[in-house]
């Protein structure tokens, strides 16, 4: 059973910005896919095997977050990740972005969260959120699907 703590962010409010690089060596920003793309940003704390097992999951159903018009941004926050080692370890066909002094988690993640899960509509309103103080799995992909699905027919309405 998840224990998911008090979190920092409101429902219905933007999501703040940020801007970070990405393993691929390019700068991601989070306002670039305003008006364009619904979000699920994803805060793991370093990519052990329970989280390459998410990411291959989230790989393997990437197709279906596309058809609903939606990108995943997963930021990992562990300073000592180096951006070749990841790239190497895993083919992801969305970005992997570091956050290696965890300025950028420290907007999103409450004090005691060391994992996350934001689902934003095109609009960078958050929908949905999910802060774990521990390790504990983060939503499964189908739960990540159901969100970005409602809301990309919520919009098209």
């Amino acid at each position: 059973m998840s224990t998911s703590i008090t979190p920092r962010l409101e429902l219905g409010h933007p999501a703040p910005n940020f801007t970070l690089p990405a393993v691929t060596g390019a700068s991601v920003t989070r306002s670039a896919y305003r008006a364009r793309k619904h979000l699920a940003l994803i805060f793991l704390p370093f990519v052990d095997l329970p989280s390459r097992e998410y990411l291959e999951e989230l790989r393997a159903r990437y197709g279906e977050i596309r058809e609903a018009d939606s990108e995943i941004l997963v930021i990992v926050t562990d300073p000592g990740a180096s951006a070749d080692g990841l790239r190497a370890a895993l083919e992801l066909p969305f970005p992997l972005l570091l956050d290696p002094d965890g300025r950028t988690a420290l907007r999103f993640l409450p004090e005691g969260a060391v994992s996350g899960l934001f689902i934003l509509d095109r609009y960078a309103k958050l929908r949905a959120q999910w802060t774990l103080p521990t390790t504990e799995p983060l939503p499964p992909a189908q739960a990540i699907i159901d969100w970005l699905l409602a809301l990309d027919m919520m919009c098209v309405l």
